[in-house]
């Protein structure tokens, strides 16, 4: 899916984008530079460590 993104000053539409890992664009309206970067990395599928379980404590998923 496709998010907006517009420029913090003008807020004018500079791109659309999918997945990005870090931008830097200069507004051609106001010549403002935009810089983002991704909040979080999404890991595969198959990799364990993005399950919920894998971010509880050690032991914390045991049952009692």
């Amino acid at each position: 899916m496709l998010k907006d993104y517009r420029c913090g000053q003008c807020k004018k539409l500079l791109a659309r984008m999918g997945e990005y890992t870090e931008l830097q664009i200069k507004c051609s309206r106001c010549g403002t530079l935009n810089h983002v970067k991704a909040t979080s990395l999404e890991l595969s599928p198959l990799s364990d460590r993005g399950t919920a379980a894998s971010l509880l404590p050690r032991g914390a998923n045991q049952r009692y």
